[in-house]
């Protein structure tokens, strides 16, 4: 795992627009959970996030 959660969290937000940052705290939050316990890097969680809401 890469740190604590929080520490995670706050790096997939830096690389997101304001408008999706809303969404980690709350429709999101278990997605990012699971990526982060799979060990899934916090630039590609953002890639993912990204890429699902900007088609």
């Amino acid at each position: 795992m890469i740190g604590p959660f929080s520490q995670y969290l706050a790096a997939v937000e830096k690389d997101l627009r304001a408008e999706y940052r809303s969404l980690l705290h709350g429709n999101l939050y278990l997605t990012i959970l699971d990526w982060y316990t799979d060990g899934v890097a916090p630039e590609e969680a953002s890639v993912r996030i990204k890429n699902a809401l900007e088609g």
